[in-house]
């Protein structure tokens, strides 16, 4: 895992990102820093925990289309690669 992460302009300055709470835009942002090989992390529910999150900002992210869940592990949409 680097120690550097890109997030896409086009993704947070989109209204359907703005429109969510500031909680969720976060947990997005702690995911993304944390993300592994091909933008998965195992670990999402310890991460919105850390982050003062909730499991509800994780349902909203899923339900927006910026993370997919995979067997246990979520992959975060970042727009760019690396």
């Amino acid at each position: 895992m680097g120690s550097k992460r890109m997030f896409s302009l086009d993704i947070v300055n989109d209204d359907k990102f703005l429109s969510m709470p500031a909680s969720a835009q976060a947990l997005y942002f702690h995911l993304g820093m944390r993300t592994g090989e091909y933008d998965f992390v195992s670990n999402p529910a310890e991460i919105a925990r850390k982050a003062n999150c909730s499991v509800d900002d994780l349902e909203t992210l899923l339900r927006v289309g910026y993370i997919l869940s995979f067997d246990g592990e979520i992959m975060v949409e970042m727009g760019v690669n690396e």
